[in-house]
């Protein structure tokens, strides 16, 4: 393993939503960004994906996974813009109430595009 200083090119993983249910990824090795509404949530999403695709950053994120609540409260449009792209790939994960079917809406819509039918 290389002691020098040079910037690391790891990717990282990250999680988006309230503090406390982020707040224990940490112990996981996992970014938390805290986020209450859907605008924070957007704008956390926004910053990390800003930080993966700058060259010079330190910090770049393979999966960013973001409670499902905030994401469907969240501009849909301005979330297609953000999520756009090979990476950060985004993971909806459940809220503590459980899932809003939000998710899986999500994914049934993204393969009927993919291959033309629905298949979920």
């Amino acid at each position: 393993m290389s002691t020098n200083n040079k910037k690391s090119s790891e990717y990282k993983i990250a999680i988006v939503g309230p503090e406390d249910t982020v707040s224990g990824f940490k112990a996981l090795g996992v970014d938390s960004f805290p986020a209450s509404t859907a605008d924070e949530a957007l704008t956390q999403l926004k910053k990390i994906k800003e930080h993966t695709l700058n060259p010079d950053s330190g910090a770049k994120y393979a999966v960013v996974c973001v409670i499902e609540d905030l994401v469907s409260l969240v501009d849909q449009h301005e979330y297609a813009k953000v999520v756009d792209g090979p990476l950060p790939a985004v993971v909806l994960l459940p809220g503590t109430e459980g899932s809003s079917g939000f998710a899986v809406e999500r994914l049934r819509s993204l393969a009927e595009k993919a291959i033309g039918a629905s298949v979920i």
